[in-house]
């Protein structure tokens, strides 16, 4: 029995001594993502709360309100799908589609189609 405890002493010291001695390993840069990784896009449906024609975002939400950018690249659309202007962007209106995150509370506008989802048949 006390061959066995030396033993496992002697094993345990031997795996955790060269552990011991080293530092913590230094945790090298990560490369900074590019800009064509960006994140991935994800479906809303809100209220618009204001619109600011100047800065081309509007703001939505209930519980939490988040600004979205539209950008040149944004399909704007109508609820029959033909597009849109900027202008029928009106608060009150139903909207949906999908954005992707660029900060804590702003987002890009990737589709926004303006008006109430057509009912099914």
């Amino acid at each position: 029995m006390i061959q066995f405890s030396k033993f496992a002493f002697l094993f345990c010291l031997c795996v955790a001594l060269p552990a011991w001695g080293n530092p913590p390993a230094t945790p090298t840069a990560t490369p900074a993502p590019s800009p064509a990784a960006k994140a991935r896009p994800f479906p809303f449906q809100s209220v618009l709360l204001s619109v600011d024609k100047g800065a081309r975002t509007f703001r939505m939400g209930k519980k939490v309100i988040h600004q979205v950018h539209v950008l040149a690249e944004t399909k704007l659309l109508k609820s029959d799908g033909t597009a849109a202007p900027f202008e029928a962007l009106q608060p009150g209106v139903e909207i949906r589609g999908s954005v992707r995150k660029r900060s804590d509370a702003d987002y890009d506008a990737v589709s926004v189609k303006i008006g109430p989802k057509p009912q099914k048949q």
